[in-house]
């Protein structure tokens, strides 16, 4: 009964000390029922003995074990604020922000691969003259080689109206049987292409071995290629002749990076009129070089009349050039 009595004071502390928190005051119970033992068990039992167990229990020792458990109450709250969960997001976001840096490298690349385009030992392209004063008196051509020139500054000019928002016209004839000479007109925006014919007159291209260095024809299709036009060599030699073909040509300087189009016969039923034909239904062919006049339409092969082709033979130097074979001459 008297340990009965001795509890009371200490349930009464605890429950006015923490009301209502269950977890805090469980412990505080064993705390005070192991003091109370304490107390009791001294000796027999007399009344000095019982009268005094109240004073070693005063609102100090349980203020005492009741402050260290203030610290669980904190630790929730620690733990109710996860710092680190929110600090991935800010690092998530200065992580994507760098993403959209490498678009400004594209134009770096694009600049630099204009030097790349020409061949080897030749001047930066910032030194290149303007396609109206080509060819370059450093990397003359030869007297035969003057309509190359010619060819090279109406793609350009067709370039530079294109790029100014004109409507040009293209080298492909619009009716594929009449002798009208009316040519298709390019859409806006449609890439630009110089088709140069490869296969000498009557003959096939033969590409050799070592050919030979060509700077000043190499400069012009450089001034072409940097006023974004794409040059398509065309021949009806079989495609298992292209690896033969592109070296030839990467060798002479004429396209030393190896980006052009190269378009050889598929099979015996194809020929160059109609893989033309398919290039210039989804470009815009603004000229086309070669050194006989079928290699601008067929239908100069099949004239039994030369007046009756009148019209068509107005575009030669308007969009068709007759020019000396550029290698394996």
């Amino acid at each position: 009964m008297k340990r009965t009595i001795a509890l009371l004071p200490l349930l009464a502390l605890v429950g006015t000390a923490l009301p209502g928190c269950v977890a805090i005051a469980i412990p505080a119970l064993a705390g005070s029922a192991l003091a109370g033992s304490q107390v009791l068990g001294s000796k027999g039992g007399n009344k000095a003995a019982a009268q005094a167990a109240p004073t070693p229990t005063p609102t100090p020792t349980p203020t005492q074990t009741i402050k260290p458990m203030s610290p669980p109450a904190s630790k929730p709250t620690s733990i109710a604020a996860p710092t680190p969960p929110p600090a991935p997001k800010p690092t998530a976001a200065p992580t994507a922000a760098p993403m959209p840096a490498p678009p400004p490298a594209a134009p770096v690349r694009i600049v630099s691969a204009v030097p790349a385009a020409l061949p080897p030992a030749s001047v930066p392209f910032a030194e290149l003259p303007p396609a109206a004063s080509y060819p370059d008196p450093a990397r003359p051509l030869t007297p035969e080689q003057g309509n190359f020139a010619r060819f090279v500054r109406y793609a350009d000019a067709s370039a530079r109206q294109a790029a100014g928002g004109a409507e040009l016209p293209s080298a492909m004839l619009v009716d594929p049987v009449a002798l009208d000479g009316k040519r298709r007109r390019c859409a806006v925006g449609e890439q630009l292409v110089a088709v140069i014919d490869l296969d000498p007159a009557g003959g096939l291209f033969a590409p050799p071995a070592t050919p030979a260095k060509e700077p000043g024809l190499a400069l012009g299709l450089a001034v072409l290629r940097e006023a974004g036009v794409e040059i398509a060599w065309l021949s009806d030699l079989a495609t298992d002749q292209s690896g033969s073909v592109r070296t030839a040509l990467e060798q002479s300087g004429l396209d030393p990076r190896g980006q052009d189009i190269i378009s050889l016969r598929r099979d015996d039923t194809d020929n160059k009129e109609q893989r033309k034909a398919s290039l210039g239904a989804i470009t815009c062919i603004v000229a086309i070089a070669g050194d006989e006049r079928p290699d601008f339409d067929m239908r100069f092969k099949y004239l039994r009349n030369p007046q009756a082709g009148e019209a068509i033979e107005n575009v030669i130097g308007d969009g068709w050039f007759l020019i000396a074979p550029l290698i394996g001459k």
